[in-house]
């Protein structure tokens, strides 16, 4: 018992810390100057939302809340300068954002294609394509063999 007496007190300050450590969420620190002005330019195909272009980080104001995307996280603040909470997924609007608003998209917006004028590939694909366009050289001798294209290859042809 008079054991118990003493490492009692060690114990619950031990096991306060650790429950403090587990609770506790990693904090977001903004990697810009404290006075940033940011000139804030509205994103057309998604009202309500703006971005700021001449920035190193993805940053986005939606009504009157900031929002990062940085490391694969996303963060929410009231103020530009925080306190900023790690936040799971940003508002719905936010997934039809184009790739070209973000300094490295996160994974969904990745696979947009952007920047082909309606096109279904590069401009570089597309002259494969066209009449006397060519192949890559492994589908060429296929062809010349008297084989078939991979059905990709097949539609893209069509």
């Amino acid at each position: 018992m008079k054991f118990f007496s003493k490492s009692f007190p060690l114990m619950l300050v031990i096991l306060l810390s650790v429950a403090t450590a587990l609770w506790a969420q990693p904090q977001f620190v903004p990697p810009w100057a404290p006075n940033l002005a940011p000139q804030w330019v509205p994103i057309p195909q998604v009202p309500g939302i703006s971005y700021v272009p001449n920035l190193g980080h993805d940053l986005f104001r939606q009504g009157k809340r900031y929002y990062v995307y940085q490391d694969g996280r996303w963060y929410r603040g009231k103020h530009l300068n925080g306190p900023w909470k790690g936040i799971k997924n940003p508002p719905q609007a936010f997934y039809t954002l184009e790739p070209t608003y973000f300094k490295s998209p996160p994974g969904w917006a990745r696979g947009k294609k952007t920047g082909w004028g309606g096109q279904p590939m590069p401009p570089g694909q597309m002259k494969k394509y066209e009449p006397g366009g060519a192949l890559p050289p492994g589908q060429m001798k296929k062809l010349e063999r008297g084989g078939s294209l991979p059905p990709g290859q097949m539609k893209k042809l069509q």
